[in-house]
C-alpha cells in the first residue's frame, strides 16, 4: 500500500509539472518503460532511483513519503515508528527505514539501512545528485565507489558525492546496519 502511494505521488507531480513519461525519463537517464512500471506500482524503486526522480521533478525525495499536512515544524520518529521505505525483494535486498516524519519540504533524508548477508556480489550501482553520508552502526560494509572498494567497520563514516556510481554491500558474517543521510541537490527552493 505504501509503494502505491509513492507511485501515485510520482505520477501526480510529473503531470503537475507538465512532463511526459518520456521527457522525465530522458531528463533523469532512466528508460520510459522503467518509469512507467514505477508509476504503475509494478516495481518498487530503490532510494537512488527515487532520488533521481525527485531531482528530475525538482522536489525533495521526502515528498514521496509524507502526508499532506505541511504545518508541522518538527518530527519525532520513535524506533517503533520507523516506516519501511524500500522492502526486501529489491534486486539487492536492502531494507530502508525512514527516520523522519517531517511533513514540510526538507533538504535531508535520513534512513537506517540494513545490508543482508550476500553470497554473490551485486552488479548494480546507483548514482544521484546531492551529497550522501553513511555511518556504520553495526557490522561492516564495503562501499563500492566508482572503481574503488572502501571497507567501513562499525563506527566508521564516509561523506561522499553520490553522482559517482556506488553501492554498499555487506562485508561481514552478519547483517550490517548503517545510518545514511541523503542531502538533496540542487538546493531546494526556500533553502540556502
Amino acid at each position: 500500500m505504501f509503494e502505491k502511494k509513492i507511485a501515485d505521488k510520482i505520477r501526480e507531480i510529473r503531470k503537475e509539472r507538465g512532463l511526459t513519461l518520456a521527457r522525465l525519463a530522458a531528463d533523469i537517464n532512466l528508460s520510459a518503460p522503467l518509469l512507467s512500471r514505477i508509476e504503475n506500482n509494478r516495481i518498487s524503486p530503490p532510494i537512488a532511483t527515487l532520488a533521481k526522480i525527485a531531482a528530475g521533478l525538482d522536489v525533495p525525495i521526502g515528498v514521496f513519503f509524507q502526508e499532506e499536512d505541511f504545518a508541522q515544524s518538527y518530527a519525532v520518529t520513535t524506533k517503533e515508528g520507523r516506516r519501511p521505505v524500500v522492502r526486501r525483494g529489491t534486486t539487492i535486498g536492502f531494507t530502508y527505514h525512514s527516520l523522519t516524519g517531517l511533513k514540510r519540504p526538507h533538504a535531508i533524508e535520513p534512513f537506517i539501512i540494513k545490508y543482508p548477508l550476500t553470497k554473490k556480489e551485486p552488479g548494480i550501482l546507483f548514482d544521484h545528485q546531492g551529497e550522501e553520508f553513511l555511518f556504520v552502526l553495526e557490522g561492516q560494509i564495503d562501499l563500492v565507489y566508482g572503481k574503488e572498494k572502501i571497507r567501513l567497520k562499525e563506527g566508521d563514516a564516509i561523506h561522499f558525492d553520490p553522482s559517482v556510481p556506488h553501492r554498499g554491500q555487506n562485508a561481514g558474517e552478519a547483517e550490517s546496519t548503517c545510518l545514511v543521510v541523503v542531502v538533496n541537490s540542487p538546493p531546494l527552493k526556500g533553502y540556502s
